[in-house]
């Protein structure tokens, strides 16, 4: 069983730009070297978000899907890709699974989420028992990155990409904890 000590942290990015669940848009990381959570609902099971991320320097940075661990969730597997320069070329079932056409020159890291048994996490900020994916670090050069999260079964519910290295807590908790007791058991 794979364990994850991944902190989600919902600094900045969560006072100032908080995820829309409407698949609309991008969001853009303004500090793509710092931790992050990035929480989606999945309303209609048609939706796709995607996150940018820019590079000035290489680096190799940890992505991981968590939905929460509860039996309606036990066949809910949302996928993510990383598309971006550096990344292995997409084969041919890669391709008819991804949701938007790759840019050109882009190569694509897919995690399906297909394991057959997922691992758990304990999340102890938002107190809550994860299914994750399991932590990957891909090594990514300079350049622009998207990340894509979909539903390929078109399933519903609420699901959470941590990504980031670095913990930055300088300016506060950003509203984190101000419904932090809905969350306790």
């Amino acid at each position: 069983m794979r364990w994850a000590a991944f902190l989600l942290v919902m600094h900045p990015f969560a006072q100032a730009h908080q995820p829309t669940n409407s698949g609309e848009g991008k969001l853009v990381i303004a500090d793509p070297y710092i931790s992050y959570a990035y929480n989606a609902t999945f309303k209609t099971g048609e939706e796709l978000f995607r996150i940018g991320l820019t590079y000035d320097r290489g680096f190799s940075l940890p992505f991981e899907l968590l939905v929460e661990d509860r039996p309606e969730n036990e066949a809910f597997r949302p996928v993510y890709a990383v598309v971006g320069p550096g990344l292995p070329e997409a084969s041919a079932d890669e391709l008819a699974l991804l949701p938007d056409s790759l840019p050109e020159g882009a190569g694509v890291y897919v995690d399906l989420n297909d394991d057959a048994a997922r691992g758990s996490i304990f999340e102890s900020v938002m107190r809550r028992v994860y299914l994750t994916t399991g932590p990957v670090a891909l090594i990514l050069q300079p350049g622009e990155y998207e990340v894509w999260i979909w539903s390929p079964d078109g399933d519903l519910g609420d699901v959470v990409l941590g990504f980031g290295v670095e913990e930055d807590f300088s300016g506060g908790f950003g509203g984190l904890f101000a419904d932090w007791s809905t969350y306790a058991y």
